[in-house]
């Protein structure tokens, strides 16, 4: 590919040139002032550029420090059209410009840029007027450090510590609405929990219950909330009305609250819901939509498709730095869902115009 002036492939040129365009200076002025975070001296790495910094970390997940770097100077230099002719920053002036911004702004960014983004007509995104939103969960290797210790290892298991991250999308555009983590000692159940914040009464929330129980079941009722999800061993809660698409009213034994509606699918899966008129839902309706949940694992798959592994590796070595790079890594994965939507959106246009 054809190397711009700047240096380095005009493809990592263009991916600086996203970064700058979907995260642009105004927003991460208003973002450092808002975690007081500006500098009151003149340094080689000021925040907005340690945050372009770590956002390029998750664009080069194949990359070193060092390289990264070069590759954002490079680019913004193309972008901007100046040239700069200092040496790229040591790794360890990296480190401690990454240190001194800590995780708070990249968290903040995350919330200046997430949330729903399906349009009304949106396909795979709406069903009986409510919006398709799907919770689901994943965990991330991090570096064996002393510090990164404390996330701990999944039920005890040997190897690398994991984090575990929970979030809640847009079923059809994929758009995060709100994520959580903690070390992978802590419940997803736990993590769940807070993000029953994100509810809304014209949501229909689709999860694998999994060992989530009823009583988060409960709890997210209590939102407004419209619930659909698959578990195992439905068939064991009672059996009310019927309808003639195949499911039923039950009411779990000592479970308070309005009744919920359980549709039987092949195998060993069930679905539950509190969408109780099959003239609102049918089961195949509701069972299609179920199968088109959104998937962390392969949400995020994509960004760390340059490093080794079963799972997605982060690089971070200490538990600050790994918060920073999680909410880094959430804010580039939902950047690129609302270019690619917008750009859905003017394709839509286009073949509008055309049949004109």
């Amino acid at each position: 590919m054809k190397t711009p002036s700047g240096g380095g492939r005009l493809a990592d040129q263009l991916s600086i040139g996203f970064l700058t365009s979907v995260f642009p200076t105004s927003l991460l002025d208003e973002v450092i002032e808002v975690c007081g975070c500006a500098e009151r001296r003149r340094r080689a790495l000021p925040a907005r550029l340690t945050i372009y910094y770590v956002l390029a970390l998750c664009l080069f997940s194949d990359k070193n420090y060092d390289q990264v770097m070069r590759l954002l100077l490079n680019g913004l230099a193309w972008r901007s059209r100046w040239v700069h002719t200092w040496e790229p920053p040591s790794a360890s002036a990296i480190s401690r410009a990454r240190a001194r911004l800590g995780a708070e702004p990249l968290r903040v960014l995350f919330y200046r840029v997430s949330g729903p983004v399906a349009h009304p007509q949106a396909p795979r995104s709406w069903l009986a007027g409510l919006r398709l939103v799907t919770m689901d969960g994943t965990t991330l290797v991090v570096p064996e450090t002393h510090d990164n210790s404390a996330f701990g290892h999944p039920d005890g298991a040997a190897g690398l510590p994991r984090v575990r991250v929970v979030a809640v999308a847009e079923n059809g555009t994929h758009a995060l609405i709100d994520a959580t983590f903690g070390g992978s000692a802590v419940e997803q159940d736990t993590l769940a929990r807070r993000l029953l914040r994100c509810l809304e009464s014209d949501m229909l929330l689709l999860a694998r219950s999994g060992s989530l129980g009823f009583d988060l079941w409960c709890q997210a009722v209590e939102t407004g909330t419209h619930l659909l999800w698959g578990m195992t061993g439905a068939d064991a809660l009672p059996v009310g009305r019927g309808f003639e698409d195949g499911s039923y009213l039950s009411r779990p034994v000592g479970l308070g609250g309005p009744p919920l509606r359980v549709i039987p699918l092949p195998g060993t899966e069930w679905l539950i819901t509190t969408l109780v008129d099959p003239e609102q839902a049918s089961a195949a309706e509701l069972a299609a939509r179920y199968a088109e949940r959104w998937v962390l694992d392969s949400a995020l798959a994509w960004l760390c498709s340059g490093r080794r592994g079963p799972a997605a590796v982060l690089r971070s070595r200490s538990p600050e730095m790994v918060a920073q790079e999680i909410w880094a890594l959430l804010c580039v994965y939902q950047a690129a869902r609302a270019l690619s939507c917008q750009a859905a959106g003017h394709s839509e246009a286009l073949c509008a115009c055309a049949r004109v």
